[in-house]
């Protein structure tokens, strides 16, 4: 008896580690996800029952990502980023994770940029703040369906958790052996290990389904930002630092270009000595040739 339930165990723990066994379940919309022949039936059902996955909306495996580009005026930008900072982490109902702050002034010109995650219910508002007083340039929404990476991990957990539950029954054998008590132990850990980051994995996979991203971009309008551009100013502001680095290019070529004229000026004069001795030896020739 406590052999067979042994074999039967080490079975099921082959159809698991062997890769991942994809499993045909029709869903109630007549969908039918890939699957190994010859399964049974029971267990297919079993499955489709745990899982919940295969029937799940379109719209509940959509991930949205929104990206907003809004002009405003230079005296308004400071404040609108931290107005949108303090919406975020003030208001619990928007369920709003800041994930990224930041705030530049390159030539006088101010911009800054917010990244966020919050509920769908809070990006709408979210836009209004961003707006408020300014201009949407442009915007752009992005949808990523998760449907097929869900119904894997979902799949995935089913036959894991099966398997270790029937891994747990097989413990409680009085009869089991000390070597095989120590090989279930190994395979219940090892499929605890592989549940527990399934399902780290597919609550990221919900989260991503469950908020949205938002990145907000601010930056002064066009003709502004033109204004706020002072090229020559900028020029002259520089002169000091432009001329420093020309110096020091000079040096650093002089540096590089010394070492070669110790080989380049004694090549010269050689090769001129060898120029001179090589016409003379043509016009000894000649002289030679003439007399004869």
């Amino acid at each position: 008896m406590t052999r067979a339930l042994l074999l039967a165990v080490l079975s099921a723990l082959s159809m698991v580690g062997c890769g991942q066994p994809n499993y045909r379940v029709v869903g109630a919309g007549g969908e039918a996800a890939v699957g190994r022949a010859g399964a049974p039936a029971p267990l297919m059902a079993q499955q489709a029952n745990d899982t919940q996955s295969f029937s799940r909306p379109r719209s509940e495996t959509l991930a949205y990502e929104h990206h907003i580009f809004v002009e405003v005026s230079k005296e308004v930008l400071p404040a609108r980023m931290q107005e949108i900072q303090t919406a975020c982490t003030s208001n619990k109902d928007l369920a709003c994770s800041m994930l990224d702050y930041s705030i530049r002034n390159d030539d006088n010109v101010p911009s800054g940029t917010v990244r966020m995650r919050l509920a769908p219910s809070g990006v709408e508002p979210m836009i209004a703040i961003a707006a408020k007083g300014g201009e949407i340039a442009s915007r752009n929404t992005h949808a990523e369906d998760l449907a097929e990476p869900i119904a894997d991990t979902d799949r995935q957990l089913a036959l894991l958790t099966t398997h270790r539950d029937r891994l747990a029954e097989f413990m409680k054998n009085r009869d089991i052996k000390v070597e095989q008590l120590i090989t279930v132990s190994k395979e219940l850990a090892s499929t605890q290990s592989q549940i527990d980051a399934l399902g780290t994995q597919r609550a990221n996979l919900r989260r991503r389904v469950d908020t949205e991203l938002l990145t907000i971009d601010l930056a002064l309008p066009r003709h502004a930002s033109a204004a706020e551009q002072s090229p020559i100013i900028d020029a002259f502001r520089s002169f000091g630092a432009d001329f420093r680095q020309a110096v020091a290019t000079v040096i650093r070529f002089v540096a590089v270009l010394i070492p070669w004229l110790v080989v380049i000026v004694p090549g010269l004069f050689f090769v001129r000595l060898l120029w001179r001795w090589i016409g003379r030896w043509l016009g000894r020739r000649e002289l030679r040739g003439a007399s004869s």
